[in-house]
């Protein structure tokens, strides 16, 4: 994933499309180290529970087969 939205040529210009994704689930079991994983980012080597909510940005390119035409997805983490 990236963290900042790629700087792309006129004649390459894609459309972005925005996702808003919320994790929910047992404490321990991955959801922070998953987003992190995604992001690019190292994982805390010690557990520690999240306080809050944590929102994460991630842009990611993409090329879906239907289209063929390239798309940036642009997914905010809430974990």
């Amino acid at each position: 994933g990236l963290l900042e939205r790629p700087a792309l040529p006129p004649p390459l210009a894609a459309p972005t499309v925005t996702y808003k994704l919320f994790l929910s689930g047992k404490s321990g079991v991955g959801k922070s180290a998953l987003v992190a994983s995604l992001a690019g980012t190292p994982a805390p080597p010690v557990h520690h529970e999240t306080l809050g909510i944590e929102a994460t940005t991630v842009y990611w390119p993409a090329k879906p087969r239907a289209s063929g035409r390239p798309v940036i997805f642009q997914l905010h983490f809430w974990d």
